[in-house]
């Protein structure tokens, strides 16, 4: 994680060059910890699940963003673990993520539609789940909630995350 953080913060500065360094509102960072909670993502985690680590250093959460100026990206991200039937734990999530706007199922092809470049609309364009799994999308295309929903075993693996990219 680590090189991809340093990529993106490096992506940012030279986006951001041609921002006025007399500027007082100008910053520059970049941020990166495993302390995210379910507030910092904005949804309920599924009553029973537990956070999953896949080992090898692996964390269960992670925040990461860099920004340079008006330029940045952030995405916290949470994964966990749940006894429940994959089913149970994707209509949960369908419904919790209803609150921001109108979800986007992307097992649906319609929602895997690819949107005009200028466009502020959020696709699942290029990210159909494999059959059997689930993944939902609420919010526009530079500032969104997304949660994929597995099998796992006899149990259920879920990941959510935040996303938000402001340019």
């Amino acid at each position: 994680m680590t090189k991809r953080c340093s990529v993106a913060a490096l992506t940012l500065v030279l986006a951001a060059s041609t921002a006025s360094a007399g500027d007082s509102d100008f910053s520059l960072g970049v941020e990166g910890h495993s302390r995210t909670e379910a507030a910092d993502v904005g949804l309920p985690v599924y009553a029973g699940a537990v956070p999953f680590e896949e080992g090898g250093g692996d964390r269960a959460s992670v925040t990461l963003g860099a920004w340079a100026g008006k330029f940045g990206l952030k995405v916290d991200a949470m994964k966990f673990r749940s006894a429940a039937a994959p089913e149970r734990v994707a209509g949960f999530y369908a419904k919790a993520l209803g609150r921001y706007g109108d979800v986007l199922d992307c097992r649906d092809p319609a929602a895997r539609v690819k949107q005009p470049k200028d466009s502020d609309k959020l696709s699942c364009e290029g990210n159909e789940p494999k059959p059997g799994d689930y993944e939902y999308r609420v919010g526009t295309a530079k500032n969104f909630r997304v949660v994929s929903v597995r099998r796992d075993g006899d149990g259920t693996r879920f990941d959510m995350a935040r996303v938000d990219l402001r340019f």
